[in-house]
């Protein structure tokens, strides 16, 4: 039985992530999942693409009381109700994504933790600041048999690092899946999920990988590099993908252990 192993959210985009019990869905993902996205001097998203120890910055959000929580590795806490100032656009996987700066200390902490100015933002819509879809699922499986392939074949770390233990938050997918075979989820693109009492979730694409999996989730460093090894093992003429993306048709909440079920399979 396919099942949910573990929930992914994190309120600011490429910070540290959490793993909640249960979680509300609605169309555009999880709900206040990536409410808020960080951005630099020019107005351009900053993730941990640029900055990899943004890993390590801790957030907690609110949607009732508006209250963010923010704690940095060098035991810096921020928490307070998000005060907004001026309109701010940004440009995420080629969508212009709404919002407004967050007012108050909480630019100055990131800038000083970035060592760059950088800005924070909270968007207009709930959820806005996903990648290409709203939804993103990775099972289990997958991850044991690229850790398995990584293991056995003769790939070389850069920069003479060790080799690493691969797991699903380094992925960092909404949802991680328990009881499938290795790349099942791959097949259900096109096809309806039914993942607890009441979400359904249409798979739409397979999941590119970029720089973020080459970063260790626990301290920021680049360690491996992830996309190259999805290259080989599975070869592809365009972007390294692993996992897949879905939209919402139905809102609903999930917790963990909730079944999953392929209801609708792809149209061929």
């Amino acid at each position: 039985m396919r099942t949910i192993a573990v929930i992914f959210t994190s309120p600011v985009k490429s910070l540290s992530l959490l793993q909640p019990e249960a979680v509300t869905v609605g169309y555009s993902g999880i709900v206040e999942d990536r409410r808020f996205h960080l951005v630099d001097e020019g107005g351009r998203l900053l993730t941990q693409r640029q900055h990899g120890h943004l890993a390590l910055v801790q957030a907690g959000y609110s949607a009732d009381t508006e209250v963010l929580t923010l704690r940095f590795p060098d035991s810096t806490h921020l928490e307070g109700v998000t005060e907004l100032g001026e309109v701010v656009s940004t440009s995420i996987w080629g969508r212009q994504v709404r919002g407004r700066e967050v007012t108050g200390h909480w630019n100055d902490v990131f800038s000083s933790y970035c060592d760059s100015p950088v800005r924070l933002v909270k968007t207009d819509m709930p959820g806005d600041s996903y990648d290409e879809y709203p939804v993103s699922l990775l099972s289990q499986a997958s991850v044991d048999k690229l850790g398995d392939y990584l293991n056995h074949n003769l790939v070389t770390p850069d920069d003479n690092t060790s080799v690493p233990v691969l797991e699903g938050r380094r992925f960092r997918p909404n949802f991680l899946l328990d009881g499938c075979s290795p790349h099942e989820e791959d097949f259900w693109i096109g096809g309806l999920l039914q993942i607890g009492p009441d979400l359904r979730v249409r798979l739409v694409a397979p999941d590119p990988r970029c720089a973020i999996t080459t970063l260790d989730p626990d301290t920021g460093d680049r360690d491996f590099n992830v996309p190259k090894l999805l290259q080989r093992y599975r070869p592809t003429t365009r972007a390294p993908y692993f996992g897949v993306y879905g939209t919402v048709e139905a809102p609903g909440v999930v917790s963990l252990g909730d079944q999953v079920d392929l209801i609708h399979e792809r149209s061929h």
